[in-house]
């Protein structure tokens, strides 16, 4: 290697896999099979279990797991019981962690572009000269990028140092933006860190779109509490959830409400001011914050009456909700999925948190609980860069300022940003772009260089769930396996580089172990810290309660700026509402690769391996389609293809369509299946946000003339033998007759 030390970097990989640092816990009192290795692994003990605490695989909210092994070899993941946010329980990504460990199509070493970028050809290079060329690139370098998904901890704190270090800057690229619902916190209660939802002492949760149950921020730790809400103070809670698509919550909800898209701040105002005109809650709870905010003349523009058309919910239905929800406290409000991803996204959610100040709920057992501070030793989760922030730099780099370098790791904002950003093209302009990850994506398609990462269970890392469940936690994140494959992890990368090109700037570190274990001794402070550390990796972290702040009672808003919803088209042309949603498996497309993600059945309508498009019964009638005809859907910004799914719980004029296919790189399971939505959206913006209102797309749909059975667990239309149905007559063998 010239330019770089081989000893440091060796180093780094020595210490991936170091036996001495990696802590199992006690193993569970049963019978192990004895297996005969000609290479024994490392960190095994012949014919033992031993189970590991670390990190989710596949989330990003912050659940803690134990990874069961048997002579070095990964073999089940459960949730960590020990752990706060998620208290034992998982979710189906969370279950994917071994197959994605021993996916045959993982990056196994490093690659050279030999053709176009985005053309899928690439050489085969050994890992020194790799990092020679890397290194050549970065020393030439008088400005680079990286762009990451989001992350947390001591990786986030070296990718932020390392950017600054080398003149560039850090972004943070998420697919389904949480970019609104922080700035609705941040206006709405003063607050600076996510609340918590305290679901599990509520006895009502009115939501507007919020999917929690399913993939809003953290679903696993919402779906603990709210089995408690359901069943564990003796009154079942209430859930009514509001939106234009009925989601996995909207479908285990009480009360589900179509509400028509981008009004769903007028339909929360109008609550408010059923709460305050028929006096369902005390005025000392908001009339000093209504007064504040626009007084009782704004709020009464919205009375049902005056907004029950433009909502699209009957009057009578209004005030239902307002008496409901008003008479079932503590509970609260919240606001997320299309609610937040139209182009009034914020107004919607800063009219939603109102409800909280109306009954009186926020910083109150069962209602929205400020979370602590994060102490001056512990760096917090990353912020993301907003959607119209990462078009604008996309922009940039089109007109001729692009930086010289660009690092790529967990993110692919080339499969997720609209084509009409022209991101891809933007990339292109940058003239050395590394790629590192365990999958091949888009993006690193489009890379110069792509180096293999080691997966989440063959790494050192330390992570702060965000949101919080109301304590300090900090979680560590150990390998519980030696790597089967070549991959160094993306903090050693970063490292080794730093210390060999910027030395005077570099951190005390050689690897992530080193950084791990020393932001530990900073944060646990005091005692034996030896004897700490094994209990932390026991453990997979350390928490404790704290204070928190009160949030701000008056929210930096004015009822009289709640917008109008802006869309890409009138109406005319584009008739139809396109509402694009995460699956509770593929999530926002980085899942698609795993063929037990790809099979596990959607919640809704069972489906599996492909896009549809959920459609209305009467809505598939006038375009004269029906279940499993592939159909065009046209947006002012792209097409693409769907297989019909016509399901009653569709309203008329919307239309669903998952996200996460349509991918050109990634492996024989994801590769070229189905479509990609995102794709064909208008890039227009949350207005005071600017996230991607990525709900304000109009379409049309036209039919194709081909058909495709959906791959559906029901493959009948009428599974269920409805009344329209001819009645089934079964005969037993006794020649009894039943209908």
């Amino acid at each position: 290697m010239s330019g770089i030390a081989r000893r440091r970097f060796l180093i780094g990989s020595a210490a991936l896999a170091g036996g001495a640092t990696i802590v199992a816990c006690a193993a569970p009192e049963r019978e192990s099979q004895v297996q005969s290795f000609v290479l024994q692994p490392e960190l095994s003990l012949p014919g033992q279990e031993l189970w590991f605490a670390t990190t989710c695989a596949h989330s990003a909210c912050g659940n803690s797991v134990v990874v069961r092994t048997i002579d070095g070899r990964a073999k089940k993941v459960e949730g960590n019981p020990a752990f706060p946010v998620n208290q034992g329980k998982l979710n189906v990504r969370s279950q994917a962690g071994v197959q994605s460990l021993y996916h045959p199509d993982r990056l196994s070493v490093p690659k050279r572009r030999r053709g176009l970028r985005g053309a899928n050809e690439f050489e085969d290079l050994e890992w020194p000269a790799g990092l020679d060329l890397l290194s050549e690139k970065m020393s030439e370098a008088r400005s680079v990028v990286v762009i990451t998904g989001p992350m947390s901890g001591t990786r986030a704190r070296i990718a932020r140092d390392f950017a600054t270090a080398f003149g560039g800057e850090h972004v943070v690229y998420e697919t389904v933006e949480s970019t609104v619902w922080r700035k609705t916190v941040q206006d709405g209660l003063g607050a600076r860190r996510l609340p918590y939802l305290d679901i599990a002492n509520a006895h009502s949760i009115l939501s507007f779109g919020a999917d929690f149950l399913s993939t809003w921020l953290s679903p696993t730790q919402y779906g603990v509490g709210y089995g408690e809400f359901r069943q564990g103070h003796g009154e079942r809670g209430r859930l009514i959830q509001v939106e234009p698509r009925m989601s996995l919550t909207g479908a285990n909800a009480d009360s589900w409400v179509y509400v028509h898209p981008g009004q769903e701040g007028v339909l929360a105002l109008s609550i408010a001011q059923v709460i305050a005109a028929e006096g369902l809650a005390p005025p000392d709870n908001w009339f000093g914050v209504v007064s504040e905010i626009g007084g009782l003349e704004a709020l009464n523009a919205y009375a049902p009456d005056l907004v029950s058309e433009r909502t699209g919910v009957p009057v009578e239905r209004i005030q239902a909700i307002a008496r409901e929800f008003a008479s079932h406290q503590p509970g609260f409000a919240i606001a997320g999925g299309p609610a937040l991803a139209s182009t009034n996204g914020l107004d919607n959610g800063l009219a939603a948190m109102l409800l909280n100040h109306m009954v009186g709920s926020l910083g109150q057992p069962g209602g929205l609980l400020p979370n602590p501070d994060l102490r001056s030793t512990v760096t917090p989760p990353t912020e993301p860069t907003s959607f119209a922030d990462l078009a604008g730099r996309g922009n940039t780099w089109l007109e001729g300022e692009p930086p010289d370098v660009a690092i790529v790791f967990e993110a692919d904002p080339v499969y997720g940003m609209p084509e009409a950003t022209r991101f891809a093209d933007a990339l292109g302009k940058i003239p050395f772009v590394v790629g590192i990850g365990t999958i091949m994506s888009e993006t690193l398609g489009h890379a110069d260089l792509v180096l293999p990462s080691t997966h989440a269970f063959e790494e050192w890392g330390d992570y702060v769930p965000d949101p919080a469940p109301r304590q300090h936690v900090v979680g560590l994140q150990q390998p519980v396996v030696t790597p089967s494959i070549s991959g160094r992890s993306f903090g050693d990368i970063l490292l080794t580089l730093w210390h060999d090109l910027r030395p005077n700037l570099a951190p005390p570190w050689d690897t992530m172990r080193d950084a791990v274990r020393a932001n530990a001794a900073e944060v646990f402070r005091g005692g034996d810290f030896e004897e700490r550390w094994v209990e932390l990796l026991k453990n997979g972290g350390g928490w404790n309660d704290d204070w928190a702040p009160e949030f701000t009672r008056t929210p930096n808003w004015h009822i009289n700026l709640l917008a109008e919803p802006a869309f890409s088209d009138n109406g005319v042309e584009y008739p139809l509402h396109l509402i694009p949603f995460e699956g509770v498996a593929l999530g926002g497309g980085d899942e698609t690769a795993n063929p037990w993600l790809q099979a596990t059945p959607d919640p809704i309508s069972t489906a599996t391996w492909t896009t549809w498009v959920e459609m209305n019964p009467t809505t598939a009638a006038a375009l004269n389609v029906s279940r499993g005809d592939v159909v065009r859907i046209e947006t002012a910004h792209g097409e693409f293809e769907a297989g019909v799914y016509i399901s009653p719980a569709a309203a008329p004029g919307i239309l669903g369509v998952p996200i996460g296919q349509g991918h050109s790189f990634g492996g024989r399971w994801r590769e070229d299946r189905g479509s990609n939505v995102l794709a064909s959206l208008a890039p227009l913006t949350v207005a005071g946000a600017g996230g991607l209102a990525w709900a304000a797309t109009r379409a049309r749909v036209r039919p194709t003339g081909d058909y495709r059975q959906l791959p559906t667990i029901e493959v009948l239309p009428n599974a269920r033998n409805d009344v329209e149905e001819v009645i089934v007559q079964v005969t037993n063998g006794n020649g009894d007759h039943h209908k």
